[in-house]
């Protein structure tokens, strides 16, 4: 036959004769299908669809709309999205409200640093107009962002903490709480920046390495309290020891706190110099004093237990005041001295114990870190640069007997990372004693279905240790408390009624009314008048509330409130990041509980931090940040949405160049499988499918394989392992499809007449494993099973216009093969296995160039004898036209042997087999004819 000749044979191989080719360039074709989307309303048709069946409700914790979003923002959204589109395919009715954090510090902070000034020096009003639209342009900037993620939710109707509607809602939790006696105002210490000059939430502070000055000092005893008065000349002349890395706290030490428990001595330490010191010091700690103060040797002259030293007096060594022994249980004998310096205005066990034995409460600290009036000498200097100065003054007068520096975990601000104080200031509190909520929050806990399960252990005890919550803010950009004082006597008048009153007033005319109006119009016929003294004159609180509280109220303005189409309490499900434990966690479940006795969520899921390749976290200062914008503009959202999908994400995710090529490859292979069926089945005519019945055993497997992959994936999604469900349509592509059945219906499918049996029965399982795979995916890979739908579409006709509006698919249990016959399959797998091996050692050698060419001479024992019971069948799914086999009495035995073909070859199939005659085999010259 001429070369001529062998080109019109070629000509009529059956190749893919559809016109989809699916670029894979999806930076560039990805934005189509968002504005496609959008101009569909597809998330609104989804809603409409499933409107009447089972209510999922998925309550979106709202991100600052402060800048862009960046990996970690995005794999949140992305995760919800893999929940809400798997759902919503399933049937469920899940209505998604997104929703952004508009007021708060970081906001301000950007809003102030546009403006070029300072919260000092701007004018309230235009300022809180300014953060209201710098807040407003990063909400359509996000929007936008989130879009380009392929991320569906009621865009045009998002909830926004600086809404009147919202906040209005705010300032009636505030009053329920109120009602219910769990709003109080005292003066206590409270986390502090100087920095940024507002107190600070648990969940607004972390934690970094510092180096502190650490000094050891003398109280020098004024008075014996009388359970030592046998001991008073013993204790003649000697000075109480304590060990403080805050020397800037001194000046407001009122207290010296010793273990009731433990043994303490008076002891004459000689130090190196000669000098002797009379020191009173724990007996468990007497040792390693002697080092860190460089003596010599001590002797002790009295011995005493903790309790005894109870009014004991000395001198503050810093300003003329006397400090009292008293005793705490935290005092610990495990470093320092054993007697504890206490400040009540500076630390929280201090505190405790200052209001155990009515100590007074000082803090001549003022907003901005500077020590006031009550310490003349220090006056105006930052209480940081006045460290050092201190210890100058006290070194001078002898009074320090060591100093050292410790390097340890320090407390920061969360947004301006430098090191923060504890300072007392009357600050508003909601109390988690009260009404037994405490306990309480630890019983709801109990309530929900915490995901991992460590999540339930890390929430309790954060509960169980923290203190109450402090709710002022000292800042411009937020909800005003909604408290008036009373200027004739200064009593406060927190009255639910008027709190209510104040409410209506925000959901007509927005929080900034509390600024534009007076105090009399404010209240006009709300009937306002103190309690203490009948006064009608006040005065309206000037802090604000913290920004946690607004977003965690967000359960009764997004959920409870109505605002927003078909929302209901509690919600199904809270998706956030781990570090939520701390904070949107707990400032949804307290007011939740406080006012409506149970936890806002019946779900929480929590995933882990984005880093680095090296496990690093990333920073920009580091070098490996790396931008959400960057990665889809270089590799498009489908890769980062299967970068999301593949990864565990209860862990921290890795991210990298590399590893994101990885995930390009495995990507490929998905697309390129779904590609190759959507070629072959771009002829087939659904209305000649044969009867499931009719189809060819080989096809009867994939399909039965494939009610396997659907129950996986659907099992993965509903368990929210999504890196299963990656994982397993991943694995069913490329080693199932690509490695064994799309390879070995190469033949029917291009060398087989266009109507044979085989061929349409092929085309009939390729275009069921198509459709389910593009749903499967969908989730996960939205932009590349959206395009590849609507090629599927025009085959199956009456398929929705989105694969989003299609069902998810579900297992058909006709399609599911006995037992034994799948057994005989995953023995043809096995047998195909050892081929390839045998195969392999010819393909080195370069005896043979593709399976076609090999000849195989097997033998086998009982185990496999269903395999070799069809020579066709044995032909197509082994890959081999020239086949020798026999069987024998072993049970196991498998032995192939593998060498080069003796058969011609045809010219249109490629095959090696019997009766090639003229270059073409019988069935392709048939074919031909």
């Amino acid at each position: 036959m001429s070369e001529t000749e062998k080109k019109d044979f070629s000509q009529t191989v059956n190749l893919p004769k559809t016109d989809f080719q699916m670029k894979a360039n999806l930076s560039q074709r990805e934005p189509a299908f968002v504005e496609n989307w959008q101009k569909e309303d597809i998330y609104s048709k989804i809603c409409e669809k499933n409107k009447n069946n089972k209510k999922f409700i998925f309550h979106d914790g709202p991100p600052y709309a402060n800048a862009h979003i960046h990996i970690g923002t995005g794999l949140n959204k992305v995760l919800k999205d893999f929940i809400l589109k798997f759902r919503s395919m399933n049937g469920d009715y899940v209505p998604f409200t997104p929703g952004w954090d508009c007021h708060g510090l970081p906001i301000e902070q950007l809003a102030l640093k546009e403006l070029k000034t300072d919260k000092n020096k701007v004018d309230r009003m235009v300022f809180r107009k300014q953060a209201a639209d710098f807040a407003r342009k990063f909400v359509e900037i996000q929007k936008s962002e989130f879009k380009r993620l392929g991320v569906f939710a009621d865009w045009n109707n998002p909830y926004l903490t600086l809404d009147p509607k919202y906040e209005a809602s705010i300032i009636k939790v505030f009053g329920d709480l109120a009602k219910k006696g769990y709003i109080y105002r005292k003066k206590k210490p409270v986390y502090w920046c100087p920095t940024c000059e507002t107190a600070l939430a648990d969940a607004e502070v972390d934690y970094a390495d510092h180096a502190s000055d650490s000094i050891i000092v003398k109280f020098k005893i004024n008075s014996i309290p009388q359970t030592l008065k046998d001991k008073e000349n013993l204790l003649s002349g000697f000075s109480v020891l304590i060990w403080t890395t805050t020397p800037w706290t001194l000046p407001a030490n009122v207290a010296l706190a010793f273990n009731g428990e433990s043994d303490y001595i008076a002891a004459v330490y000689k130090l190196e110099d000669g000098r002797e010191e009379k020191l009173i010091v724990a007996k468990a700690l007497a040792d390693s004093i002697k080092e860190k103060i460089k003596a010599v040797e001590y002797k002790t002259a009295a011995e005493a237990k903790g309790a005894d030293f109870v009014n004991l007096e000395a001198q503050n060594p810093l300003v003329e005041r006397t400090s009292r022994a008293i005793l705490a249980d935290f005092v610990s004998m495990e470093d320092g001295t054993g007697i504890v310096h206490i400040a009540p205005g500076h630390g929280q066990e201090d505190y405790q114990a200052g209001l155990d034995y009515g100590l007074e409460v000082l803090s001549p600290v003022n907003d901005r870190g500077l020590f006031t009036k009550e310490v003349p000498e220090f006056e105006h200097v930052h209480i940081f640069k006045a460290n050092p100065l201190i210890i100058e003054k006290l070194e001078k007068e002898g009074k320090i007997l060591a100093k050292l520096k410790l390097e340890h975990s320090y407390p920061h601000c969360w947004r301006c990372k430098k090191p923060i104080i504890f300072r007392a200031t009357p600050q508003w509190f909601l109390s988690v004693e009260h009404n037994d909520l405490r306990d309480n929050l630890l019983k709801a806990i109990k309530t929900v279905n915490w995901i991992p399960k460590y999540g339930e252990n890390r929430i309790t005890s954060m509960i169980e240790n923290r203190p109450d919550w402090c709710l002022s803010r000292q800042r411009l950009w937020g909800v005003p408390i909604p408290v008036f004082y009373c200027k004739d006597c200064g009593e406060a008048l927190i009255d639910s009624e008027i709190i209510y009153h104040i409410s209506k007033l925000f959901a007509q005319k927005g929080s900034d009314v509390w600024f534009e109006l007076s105090e009399q119009e404010l209240l006009a016929g709300a009937g306002a008048k103190c309690s203490s003294c009948g006064s009608q004159n006040f005065r309206k609180e000037e802090d604000i509330l913290d920004v946690w509280f607004d977003s965690g109220v967000s359960q009764e303005a997004v959920l409870s409130s109505g605002n927003y189409k078909d929302l209901q309490f509690p919600a199904d499900l809270y998706l956030e990041g781990s570090d939520q434990h701390r904070g949107w966690f707990q400032t949804s479940l307290i007011p939740s509980v406080a006012v409506k006795e149970k936890a806002p969520y019946k779900n929480v899921l929590t995933h882990g931090f984005v880093v680095d390749g090296e496990g690093k976290k990333m920073s920009k200062s580091l070098g490996n940040f790396i931008s959400a914008e960057d990665m889809i503009k270089k590799y498009g959202a489908d890769i980062l949405r299967l970068w999301i999908a593949s990864s565990d994400y209860r862990e921290d995710i890795r991210i990298s160049d590399e590893i994101i090529k990885g995930l390009s490859d495995s990507y490929r292979k998905i697309r390129n499988t779904v590609r190759f069926l959507l070629g072959n089945v771009g002829d087939f005519n659904v209305k000649t499918a044969p009867a499931y019945k009719d189809l060819q055993e080989i096809d009867k497997y994939a399909l039965s394989r494939l009610q396997d992959l659907i129950s996986q994936t659907a099992a993965a999604y509903e368990s929210y392992e999504f890196h299963k469900a990656a994982n397993a349509v991943n694995n069913f592509c490329t080693v199932f499809l690509s490695g064994f059945y799309l390879d070995a219906l190469k033949d029917v499918l291009y060398c087989d007449k266009k109507d044979s049996a085989q061929r349409i029965s092929a085309q009939s399982a390729m275009l069921e494993i198509c459709s389910v795979i593009i749903r499967l995916a969908a989730p996960i890979l939205s932009f590349t099973s959206e395009e590849a739908w609507k090629e599927i579409s025009k085959i199956i006709k009456d398929a929705p216009n989105s694969v989003f509006l299609a069902e998810f698919p579900l297992v058909n249990e006709k399609y599911i093969l006995p037992a034994e016959i799948i057994l005989k399959w995953e023995n043809i797998l096995f047998v195909r296995q050892e081929i390839s091996a045998a195969n392999e050692l010819l393909r080195k050698n370069k005896e043979i160039g593709s399976n076609l060419e090999a000849a195989l001479k097997i033998k086998y024992g009982v185990k496999y004898a269903n395999v070799f019971e069809n020579k066709a069948l044995l032909n197509l799914a082994l890959g081999s036209w020239d086949i020798s086999y026999e069987a024998l009495k072993e049970q196991d035995l498998l032995e192939v042997k593998s060498s080069k073909s003796q058969y011609l070859k045809c010219a249109r199939c490629w095959r090696h087999i019997e009766n090639v005659k003229e270059d073409l085999c019988p069935r392709c010259a048939q074919v031909v004819k």
